[in-house]
This record gives C-alpha cells, structure tokens and sequence, in this order.
C-alpha cells in the first residue's frame, strides 16, 4: 500500500455557501497546508468550523491537517464525526476512503510495537472502512488497491500470530518433555530439535527477506525497488539527477509521477511504444516525436486529489463572486456617471 500509504485521490462538489470569515480561514489553512505548515493549518480550519459548524470543506480539510502531523487517533475520530452527519455518496465514499487510510497508519504503529493482536483487528476496521467507500464509490481505483494490501496485511499478520501460537505450544511441549527424560537424552534431543528450529527459522527468514526485497518500494510510487534496478540489481538513475529511479517519484524527470506511466501493474510497467523502456524512464513514451513533459496536462495524465478538488472549485467560486461584484459596481458607476452628464 501506499502509504500512506498511501496517495488520496478524489472529486468533490461543493455546495454550501460561507461567510466572508469563514472562507477566509479555509484559504488559510490550504495555504499552509501547500507549504506543509499542517499545524498552522490546522488552526485555521479549527476557525472556520468554530464559524461554521456544519461545513464539510472546513471539517474534511481539518482531519487531513491531523493526519499529516500523524495525530491518527483525532484524525480518526474527525472523520468518524464526519460521517455521522453526511448523507451524500460522493463525500461519503471521501471519508471512508481517509479513516480507511488513517486506520492503516493506526496498524502500521501497532506492528512497530508487536502488538499482533490490537494490529489484526485494526486493520479490519481499515477493510471495513474501505469497502463503505467502496459501495459509495465502486469504481474509485485508489480504494480498490487499498483494500487489497488491507487484506493482504491482515493475511501476513494472522499468519504471525499462529506462527506465535505454534512456538509457545511447542515450548510448553518441550518443558513437559524435560521432566520425563534423562539428562543425557535431554541434551541430546534439546540439540536436535534446536537445530531444527534454527534451520526452519533460517530458511523462512531467507524467505521474508527475499519477499520483502521483492516488494520493497522504497519511493512508495508502487513499482518494486528491484524493477528499478538494472538486470545485476544496481541502481539506475535516468535523469542523472543524483537520485537512483527507486528513490525517484519521477524517474524520467517529465513532470509526470512515476507511478501514473506505470499502468495498473507496476510490477510490470508499461511500455507504450514498446521499444524497450518503460514509460517511466522514457521522455517519449508514445513516440510521438512530442516530449511527455509537453503532453502531461492530457486528461490522461492528470490526476487531481481530494485537497486541490476543494481548493480549486473553492477558486473558482471565489472568482466568479468577484466578476459579479466587479461587474455589479460597474454597472452601477455607468448608471450614476449618466445621471450626473445629463443637462436638464
């Protein structure tokens, strides 16, 4: 998953009309938050739901300032209040998707601390989130990927805890043993079977290695690190900006992720004029003799999430009040300058 896990991405329409005041700390808040001064842009949406309780920009945009200082716990508890009150599929199928997201955050913290147990049941209420978002949304991509690594996670994690199960039981087994054995028949069969522990554990941990070698993705753009790497797993820098394409979010340096040339298997990247490159390491993808930097604002390359959603339809209602404003005073200023020129 990405992790963020994971990117966030989202259409939203908004309606509700705000005061002066109110719009004022939400342009505030985007502000801040653009520039990554999320606390600061917490306190300016916190002004703005003061203002205006019920608005959904303000509260929304609020839980996603807590989620990026990884306050999960409120920022969960802001999206769980969110959906109380909301009736619309669309912003529905939003904060599913975000407590889903900051409900994986949750797991990822409860792993650090080994706590198998507490993990598995938060990541089921992760699965449960998604799908919400799911039957809101059925055909948003994001919340379809995330729900697979859930799933996936959750598989790994209860795989665990029976593995946990299976070592405590064999060690009680083993005590019992002791106090039926001799000493040297102890000895020896405590030798045997630690040396089959060990080779058991050595063997499965080559074998998490190498998965998590596999899987590694270090520039969390969902192409594996080792496809990034040449054929002798050295790294490969494209744009010969210092940085090896698997710490690269934009490997060919086109202004496009790399995660967007992909396609839907990043493992498998895809390669659209088939000469040998993939997109994400080739400036032409198309071989259109057009440079993809020149291409990117295509549809079909633009992605918009949930945040510049808000902020860009907020713009634009912003400018439209002021061409009506403009246009009022104007209309206004002719009508008065008519009067006056009159001579009656």
């Amino acid at each position: 998953m990405k992790h963020y896990i994971i990117i966030i991405l989202f259409l939203f329409l908004y309606h509700n009309s705000y005061s002066q005041s109110e719009r004022k700390h939400i342009r505030e808040g985007n502000k801040n938050y653009n520039k990554k001064e999320f606390g600061n842009s917490e306190v300016a949406y916190q002004r703005a739901v003061r203002l205006a309780p019920k608005s959904f920009a303000a509260k929304f945009n609020l839980g996603d300032a807590l989620y990026k200082q990884k306050k999960y716990d409120k920022a969960e508890q802001q999206f769980k209040t969110l959906i109380e009150s909301e009736k619309d599929k669309t912003k529905l199928a939003m904060i599913y998707h975000n407590l889903g997201n900051t409900q994986m955050k949750l797991t990822q913290d409860l792993i650090k601390n080994k706590k198998v147990k507490e993990a598995i049941n938060q990541v089921d209420k992760a699965i449960n989130a998604y799908k919400k978002s799911l039957l809101n949304n059925p055909k948003d991509k994001e919340t379809k990927f995330n729900i697979s690594y859930a799933k996936w996670l959750k598989k790994q994690l209860e795989n665990q805890q029976k593995q946990q199960k299976n070592n405590k039981d064999d060690k009680n087994k083993d005590d019992k043993n002791k106090d039926d054995k001799n000493k040297d028949d102890k000895n020896k069969d405590d030798k045997d079977k630690n040396d089959k522990n060990k080779e058991n554990k050595d063997n499965k941990d080559k074998d998490k290695q190498k998965n998590k070698s596999d899987k590694k993705d270090s520039d969390g753009d969902g192409i594996p690190d080792k496809t990034e790497k040449d054929k002798n797993n050295k790294p490969r820098d494209t744009d010969k900006d210092g940085k090896p394409d698997h710490e690269d979010n934009d490997s060919d340096n086109d202004g496009i992720p790399d995660e967007h040339e992909a396609g839907n298997n990043p493992e498998k990247p895809k390669d659209t004029d088939n000469d040998g490159i993939p997109d994400y390491r080739d400036t032409d993808s198309d071989n259109d003799g057009v440079p993809d930097s020149k291409e990117k604002k295509s549809p079909k390359y633009v992605r918009i999430s949930k945040e510049d959603a808000i902020r860009l339809l907020e713009a634009i209602k912003n400018d439209e009040k002021a061409v009506q404003a403009k246009v009022k005073r104007a209309k206004a200023k002719a009508k008065k300058s008519k009067k006056v020129d009159k001579d009656w």
